[in-house]
Formats: C-alpha cells, sequence, structure tokens
C-alpha cells in the first residue's frame, strides 16, 4: 500500500468513527481522487501549518450524528489529551497556582460580544441615583450590565483592575463609588490602590445577609 494511500485511509477512518456514516466518506474519496500527488502532498502540509483543516458534516436530525463521549473516546485512542490542569499566573491578589484538577482545554470559535456593539451602548445622565438594596446605579444613572461572560472575558485578557471597578467599585460599593467619582472630578483619574481604602463593601452581599439572618440562618456574608 502506497503512503498516500495509507493516509487517505486513516483519515477515512477516523471521520467514519466521528460519524457513522457514509455521506462523509463519499465527499472524501471524492476530494482525494481530484487531487494529483503535488496537491495531495500541498493539502497534507496545509493540514499540519494549520491553515486547512479536516472537515465533517453532520446533517440536522440524523440518526448517528457527532457524540461527545466518543469524541473523547477517539480523542484518547489518538492519544490527545483534552484535559489538563491549568496554570494561573501570579497576580498582585494571589499566587502562581496549579488547578488540583483537569478542565478541558480545546479551541473554539469565538463571537464578538452583542453588548460592544455601538447600537448597545447606554450612557446615563448622572451618577446621582445609587438602589439603596444594592447601592449600584440605578434609574436615570444606570448605564450598561456587565454579563459573566464579558465578566470571563476581562478577567481572561488579565484586566484584572477593571473587573474589580465594574464589579465591585461600580457594582454595589457604595464608598468605593462615592470615592472613584470624586476622583474623577477632582483628578481626572482614578487609582484602584488609592481609593480601596474608602472601600464599604458590595449593598447586596450586606442585604443577603441581612435577610438569611432575619430567617435566623447563620452566615459569614
Amino acid at each position: 500500500m502506497s503512503k498516500r494511500k495509507a493516509v487517505e485511509e486513516f483519515i477515512i477512518t477516523y471521520i467514519n468513527k466521528l460519524i457513522p456514516n457514509k455521506s462523509n466518506e463519499e465527499i472524501y474519496k471524492k476530494f482525494f481522487s481530484s487531487l494529483d500527488d503535488n496537491k495531495f502532498k500541498e493539502f497534507i502540509q496545509d493540514l499540519k501549518n494549520g491553515t486547512k483543516f479536516l472537515i465533517v458534516f453532520d446533517p440536522n436530525f440524523s440518526k448517528n450524528g457527532l457524540d461527545l463521549k466518543n469524541n473523547l473516546k477517539i480523542g484518547k485512542e489518538l492519544g490527545i489529551k483534552f484535559f489538563q490542569k491549568i496554570w494561573f499566573p501570579a497576580t498582585k491578589e494571589s499566587p502562581k497556582y496549579l488547578t488540583p484538577i483537569p478542565y478541558m482545554v480545546i479551541d473554539l470559535p469565538v463571537r464578538r460580544q452583542s453588548q460592544l456593539l455601538s447600537k448597545k451602548m447606554s450612557v446615563p445622565e448622572d451618577n446621582n441615583v445609587v438602589d439603596l438594596f444594592t447601592g449600584q446605579p440605578a434609574g436615570e444613572s444606570k448605564g450598561a450590565k456587565i454579563s459573566y461572560p464579558e465578566l470571563q472575558v476581562i478577567t481572561a485578557m488579565g484586566l484584572d483592575n477593571s473587573a474589580i471597578e465594574l464589579i465591585k467599585m461600580r457594582g454595589g460599593d457604595v464608598n468605593g463609588y462615592r470615592a472613584l467619582n470624586m476622583s474623577l472630578k477632582k483628578l481626572g483619574h482614578v487609582d484602584l490602590n488609592v481609593i480601596n481604602q474608602y472601600s464599604s463593601g458590595v449593598e447586596s452581599t450586606r442585604l443577603l445577609r441581612t435577610l438569611l439572618t432575619g430567617c435566623h440562618l447563620k452566615n459569614n456574608l
């Protein structure tokens, strides 16, 4: 058996293991037959360089489609480690850290958050109105919200100070929010290390502690 034939059979075999139907096999057989040896070598080199990828077609409502357990089984068969322990770099607040359990690490497509679009922007009228229960800006002072996926993106980019400002100083810390606004008015900028001394804690946490205590539930919030 020629080396090219062995490579073709290897690819088709595992394509069929991913989705056990003949449609993908027929597509790849037709594709390979259209390539001469030079074009085939270029295709394999492109796969190696990561400029091209093998694609499988999984029609909707098909009986034998992609299955997560099957994918993990095939990955183990090919020696692919989907789960790995993750090192988190040291920051001002925490030392270098290795997760005790492995997590799945794979490449996934990323879409831009719709909240980043200009049409989704919300500009508050002022910074004067605060919700009594949460300590967060409300009414005409309320701007855009931040979702958990957005917060994950921010922390993944290493923007720790931005995360602290958004979920702490602007997220319910009344005294911290007041110090932040005062710094902006007087200095035109904010240093979290400076205003952190005025922090009074997030109001929603204090409210939850009060509610739990009122229900006779001991807590350490």
